[in-house]
């Protein structure tokens, strides 16, 4: 009787750990239940750290988080459009959207006002490190996706509020610890 109970013990242990492995599927959902497929009509963009570094339509990416950083630190008060000329950008982009961990790609796309759009890449969280993943400013144009810069958390420079994204028009305003659009 003692081997039963210690078998059937064992048993409800390692079920609990494999389930929460992910190695089994949900109880409450089934295994062969089908996700709605992606809406790649527009295309796939990849958050990837090679192309930031070599694909900047816009301008350099190193100089603009520079410049956002320098507004911050002198406490100004200053429109978006300021600081990407101060950087020495083009005015190629209409849409700023901070991309940071549990982003949802539909939520990415209504954002971002990027519909049809796949992405690939996206900062996910890993349960196994106490440092969180990197995030990204993605900038748009015309309801695509044209540069991104990535930066640690820790260096953030903007601030945005839950769904917030900012414009050419957004001024910001530092609190001496991030800009925030006003």
């Amino acid at each position: 009787m003692m081997k039963i109970t210690m078998r059937a013990g064992l048993l409800t242990v390692l079920t609990s750990l494999i389930a929460s492995c992910g190695i089994l599927a949900p109880m409450d959902k089934p295994a062969d239940q089908k996700r709605e497929p992606e809406d790649c009509s527009r295309g796939t963009f990849s958050f990837d750290f090679e192309t930031s570094k070599t694909v900047q339509p816009l301008g350099s990416s190193k100089l603009l988080f520079q410049e956002m950083t320098k507004a911050n630190k002198n406490r100004e008060t200053v429109p978006l459009l300021d600081i990407t000329h101060a950087a020495g950008w083009s005015d190629g982009w209409d849409i700023l959207v901070e991309v940071g961990e549990r982003t949802e790609p539909a939520d990415l796309n209504t954002r971002a006002q990027t519909p049809g759009y796949c992405w690939r890449n996206l900062p996910a969280s890993s349960a196994m490190s106490d440092r969180p993943s990197d995030k990204f400013y993605l900038f748009t144009k015309d309801n695509r996706p044209v540069q991104f810069i990535q930066f640690h958390p820790y260096e953030q420079p903007i601030q945005f509020e839950k769904g917030a994204v900012a414009t050419k028009e957004t001024v910001l305003v530092s609190n001496g610890t991030y800009l925030m659009p006003e």
